[in-house]
């Protein structure tokens, strides 16, 4: 008795189905593969600056001041990871002066960024009145790195902006004095500066620009109010002085000008005076009420140069006092200079 075998017949090329499809998923996966391994090769090769950030932001370790410098200045991560990147270091003189060194007269340098070393010093600042300055000038650094890693066709592209903002200030003397102090000291790096400046001391700016800088800053109305709180410290002290010296110049032309009258008045005086007893002894005066007439007059006119000469005495130690109040704010202004690293300079130590 024979059996019927139901089972379903196979031709070769159903046979071979399965092995071709598996093939061609593991050739697809292949391709997949060298792609993927080909773009990162591509992305390593383009990228090798932010890969050796990354691996200096891993083994930088930042000191409290330095991550506090962070907090303040309303750094983003990417902010604080060029930050980092830059190894911030805190220095005090004469090693800092060394390491940044500056030989404008007047001018205080508190830090620099190194683009062959990729590295940051900044000046240790350790006067309570200047608070908040040092987070300035840790971010004007960061920005520094920032500009040294953007491309040249994103730099083109900011440089307009940059010069947009700086043309809205030219009016403003304070900046005008920095940027030609940048020109002696940085020349080629105009835009790089107005970067930086731009970055922590200005206010609104563009919607470009505020779209650039919200890639480093979470908050950097925070670092200008930390500008502008330090610079009105200075501000304030200059302005004081300032002031004083116009005051002081007008009471010194009001002494002088008071003190010659003082001096011709009297000389007439005793000129008329001497003229007077002349004419007594002569007996050139005609009644009694003559003679005591001019004599009275002679007398008020003393008295009038007198209370000048009162006055220029009371005038000239006001003076003395205000020269003394202006030596106390130059000593106070000299004290917030050597704060922010501006040393007294000669030819000889040029």
């Amino acid at each position: 008795m024979s059996t019927e075998d139901n089972s379903p017949i196979l031709s070769d090329s159903d046979q071979r189905s399965p092995m071709t499809v598996w093939r061609a998923i593991a050739i697809v996966l292949a391709l997949t593969l060298n792609v993927a391994i080909i773009a990162s090769g591509v992305w390593i090769v383009t990228n090798q600056q932010r890969i050796s950030d990354q691996f200096v932001v891993w083994q930088f370790e930042p000191s409290a001041t330095v991550e506090q410098y962070v907090a303040a200045a309303g750094m983003s991560d990417e902010g604080k990871f060029l930050f980092y990147a830059s190894q911030p270091t805190i220095q005090e003189n004469p090693i800092f002066n060394t390491t940044c060194s500056n030989v404008e007269e007047n001018f205080g340098v508190l830090g620099c960024y190194f683009p062959s070393q990729k590295s940051i010093y900044l000046f240790d600042v350790t006067d309570e009145r200047l608070a908040g300055i040092e987070e300035v000038v840790a971010a004007h650094e960061m920005l520094h790195a920032a500009w040294d890693r953007t491309s040249a066709s994103e730099q083109a592209r900011l440089a307009p902006l940059l010069e947009a903002e700086a043309e809205r200030m030219k009016d403003d003397p304070e900046f005008a004095t920095t940027l030609e102090f940048y020109a002696k000291t940085e020349p080629g790096e105009r835009s790089n500066e107005l970067h930086s400046i731009i970055g922590t001391e200005f206010t609104t700016l563009s919607p470009e620009l505020e779209e650039h800088y919200a890639q480093y800053f979470t908050d950097r109305a925070a670092t200008v109010a930390l500008h502008e709180k330090s610079n009105a410290v200075f501000t304030a002290q200059q302005d004081a002085s300032k002031k004083l010296v116009a005051e002081l110049d007008a009471l010194r032309a009001n002494i002088d000008t008071d003190y010659a009258s003082y001096n011709s008045g009297y000389d007439a005086l005793n000129s008329d005076i001497d003229s007077f007893n002349a004419r007594a002894d002569n007996g050139d005066f005609r009644s009694v009420a003559q003679f005591n007439n001019e004599r009275a007059e002679l007398l008020d006119r003393q008295t009038s140069l007198n209370a000048l000469y009162s006055t220029i005495e009371t005038n000239a130690a006001t003076y003395e006092d205000m020269v003394k109040q202006l030596e106390a704010l130059n000593a106070t202004i000299s004290d917030l200079n050597r704060s922010i690293n501006i040393e007294p300079r000669n030819d000889e130590t040029l």
